[in-house]
């Protein structure tokens, strides 16, 4: 974990203990946002490449065959390396429609046991899995942080309805460390080329409902990714233009429906964002204008949706001709 990383996360969970102790609550936009703009950019390194594609498929395909035919009832250590390694792919075939639905196969056949689902839970939270390169350019290593965050919303969910290993504290971390990774991660890609889905944004969506679903979790942590969330969405430079606008809509009602703190927190992040596009000057860059149309999008989302809280709606309508 670089320094620049491991300063992030201190200082956004010097933020959620003072919005815990009630001590921030309108202002934590304003310093969530400042934290954000003032992210540094670091030196792009390598990123590893994978090379072994055509191993991989065949035990993929090996794993998938057993699992079909009731063989498999236990995974070692090995081979669940080799699966979150290979989260890591370019090939789509060997990340995607390989290793990530072998992974959902095996959750739903209950193959791991508890112990191993509390492993690959504290695995994926490492800093190489969820934050390798994140505050470099655009390069290969977002799969990995990607498919991270999304492996992570399957062992949050066959925990919450399962194996019900993870403590509160492991779920308050969670909460930290995908903020924290909401506020760094800038590559917004949806489907790229030859090398297929990145979607970090509507993986985000899926490990976000899981946090927002856990009773364990408390509303302090679930306002504060929130807060995060729509932060990162506002500054986003890169165009969500893959569904994520939807996918996150649907992450927004499942946690405003939920209590009416949740809508009145969200009506007043709205707000705030309404002042700070009014005080804008039109910028003549493509960052500017990506940054404009995705709010569009996301507001339209919402709107469509037809189920926000009466005020959120109505305010949404009042502000319709600005986007």
């Amino acid at each position: 974990m670089t320094d620049a990383v491991a300063e992030t996360l201190r200082q956004l969970d010097q933020l959620r203990t003072k919005l815990s102790r009630g001590e921030l609550y309108q202002r934590l936009p304003e310093k969530v946002g400042a934290l954000i703009d003032n992210l540094p950019h670091e030196k792009r390194t390598p990123v590893p490449v994978l090379k072994d594609n055509t191993a991989a498929l065949a035990q993929v395909k090996s794993l998938r065959t057993q699992i079909k035919q009731k063989k498999l009832t236990a995974l070692s250590d090995a081979e669940i390396e080799f699966l979150l390694a290979h989260l890591a792919a370019t090939d789509p075939l060997v990340r995607d429609k390989g290793v990530y639905f072998l992974f959902n196969d095996i959750l739903q056949a209950r193959i791991l046991t508890p112990t191993q689902i509390k492993q690959i839970f504290q695995r994926l939270l490492t800093p190489e899995m969820l934050y390798g390169h994140i505050l470099e350019t655009k390069s290969n290593a977002i799969f990995l942080r990607s498919f991270t965050v999304m492996i992570l919303s399957g062992i949050l969910y066959v925990d919450r309805m399962h194996y019900h290993i993870l403590k509160t504290a492991d779920l308050e971390t969670a909460s930290l460390q995908i903020s924290a990774y909401m506020a760094m991660e800038t590559d917004g890609r949806g489907y790229i080329g030859t090398r297929g889905w990145a979607h970090a944004y509507s993986h985000v969506g899926n490990v976000l409902d899981e946090l927002t679903a856990s009773p364990a979790l408390n509303r302090a942590n679930k306002l504060f990714y929130l807060t995060v969330l729509i932060a990162r969405y506002q500054r986003l430079e890169t165009p969500l233009i893959f569904g994520e606008d939807h996918r996150l809509a649907l992450t927004i009602a499942n946690l405003v429906n939920k209590n009416k703190l949740y809508a009145d927190y969200f009506l007043m992040l709205l707000q705030h964002w309404q002042r700070e596009l009014m005080a804008l000057q039109p910028q003549e860059n493509e960052g500017f204008w990506n940054c404009w149309y995705n709010r569009n999008r996301l507001l339209q989302a919402l709107i469509i949706r037809g189920d926000m809280p009466q005020k959120i709606q109505d305010f949404l309508m009042q502000i319709v001709d600005v986007f």
